[in-house]
Parts: C-alpha cells; structure tokens; sequence
C-alpha cells in the first residue's frame, strides 16, 4: 500500500503541531513561531493555496484584526530615535 503525497503530508503537520504544543508549554516563543510559519507552508501546499491567495488573506486580516507589536526580547537594547545617527546613518543595536 502506498502513502499519497497528502497523507504524508497530513502526518508531518500532526508532528509539527504536537511539537509546536510543546514549543508553547515551554514557552519556546521564537521555537513555536518557525513550527507555526512551517505549518502554514505545508497547509499551504496541502491545500493548493497560491502565494496570492495567502497574500490577499494575510491583506484581509490585516485590514479587519489589530495587531500589537512584540515586545522586545530581555536580551536585546533598543536605542532611541535618532540616537548615534549622523549623516544618515542607521544606529547599531548590539
């Protein structure tokens, strides 16, 4: 018996969203993001969703849902508008 193309692909999604339950308990943000990003992609090919179809349905929620900026990670600096810009120059975040 051979396995289609989709039922392999319906197999790995099931292993990708168990792993990206498990990124999210223990808060893995970054981990959980990439697993999220992966699943979409493979949604994507499941369903023989084109790049303008995502593209015009990211538009659509994006004009419908508020969406808040991340915070910025503990480990990160930020630096202030304008802060170390000379002569147009973009200031470094180190």
């Amino acid at each position: 018996m051979t396995i289609s193309r989709n039922q392999q692909i319906l197999a790995l999604i099931e292993r990708l969203s168990s792993s990206a339950r498990l990124a999210q308990e223990l808060a893995l943000d970054d981990t959980g993001r990439l697993l999220a990003m992966a699943l979409l992609d493979l949604q994507t090919k499941l369903y023989a969703i084109s790049p303008d179809e995502l593209r015009s349905f990211t538009r659509t929620v994006a004009n419908v849902v508020e969406f808040r900026a991340r915070p910025p990670a503990n480990d990160t600096k930020r630096t202030e508008a304008g802060e170390g810009v000379q002569k147009g120059q973009v200031p470094v975040v180190r």
